[in-house]
């Protein structure tokens, strides 16, 4: 039975399945062994084998990302993978050649691309700001907030629960908020950037930001995660804006992206044409 998998973008109604379901800010991804057992739950036709395989490695790279060569979706797999039970060992496998493929075509093909994080881009965005304000405390969040505090610049950060204070406490001069006391704090005039690294709603955005009046932009880090228009009278920048301007900035970029992708879909036809000995299915499998 071949391995399938269906990439949904976030923005869509999630997927409620037995199977498994890796989920990122950008994408769900569902995984079976089975064809049919997608087709009981997601109308989208599946990506089968080889082209699973490739759409996967891409993702992997960040060649599906807005951060083009972003390193941090390799993390999130590697959670993924760490949370599935005995029963999905057949896809833990598979993951894990994944990850050896992904790391070595980032390695032949994408270095100075990962090394370009998303803190160092949204840090472009803060050179006339004397504050930077931080909705999160996640993994993106954590990798964002080292760069806020350059040229002595004041860092707020907002979680929803006291553990993000101990994090925060670790690099030092951040003050620490809790997003349900929001508007029960004073108001602050001096110019800021409010960055969003956090699956929270716009109306939560909107309500930090009317916090700072002296708000100078928002860079906004949730990808699609929600659609909603936020209620600012200031720039906003998306993950979008991010990844067009590293792009036009580098136009290196497209060479080593083209040879990355060569090399994907070789290692996909390679992986389409294994010889192995299944007689057990998917469960069966040896990577």
């Amino acid at each position: 039975m071949p391995f399938a998998i269906v990439n949904r973008p976030v923005g869509e109604m999630p997927v409620e399945a037995a199977v498994p379901v890796w989920r990122t800010c950008l994408r769900q991804v569902t995984f079976a062994d089975a064809v049919e057992d997608l087709a009981e739950i997601d109308q989208r036709q599946p990506l089968v084998e080889g082209d699973a395989y490739r759409t996967l490695l891409e993702i992997l790279c960040g060649l599906q990302s807005p951060m083009l060569g972003e390193t941090q979706v390799l993390g999130q797999f590697k959670t993924f993978l760490a949370s599935l039970g005995a029963d999905q060992a057949w896809l833990n496998r598979l993951g894990q050649r994944l990850l050896t493929d992904a790391r070595e075509i980032r390695t032949r093909h994408l270095q100075g691309l990962g090394s370009r994080s998303y803190g160092s881009a949204v840090r472009r965005y803060l050179a006339e700001c004397e504050h930077a304000v931080l909705i999160g405390t996640g993994k993106l969040a954590q990798e964002v907030l080292p760069f806020l505090s350059d040229d002595g610049r004041t860092v707020e950060q907002w979680g929803r629960g006291p553990e993000g204070r101990a994090s925060s406490a670790d690099l030092g001069q951040i003050t620490y908020c809790l997003l349900d006391e929001v508007g029960a704090r004073p108001m602050s005039t001096r110019p800021a950037a409010l960055i969003v690294a956090a699956p929270v709603t716009s109306d939560v955005v909107d309500r930090v930001a009317a916090q700072y009046t002296g708000l100078q932009c928002v860079v906004d880090l949730r990808g699609e995660l929600d659609s909603a228009p936020l209620h600012v009278a200031v720039p906003v920048v998306t993950l979008q804006d991010l990844f067009a301007r590293i792009l036009a900035a580098n136009g290196s970029a497209l060479h080593q992206v083209d040879a990355a992708r060569a090399e994907i879909l070789s290692r996909s036809r390679r992986f389409e044409l294994r010889d192995e000995l299944r007689p057990f299915g998917w469960h069966d499998l040896c990577a």
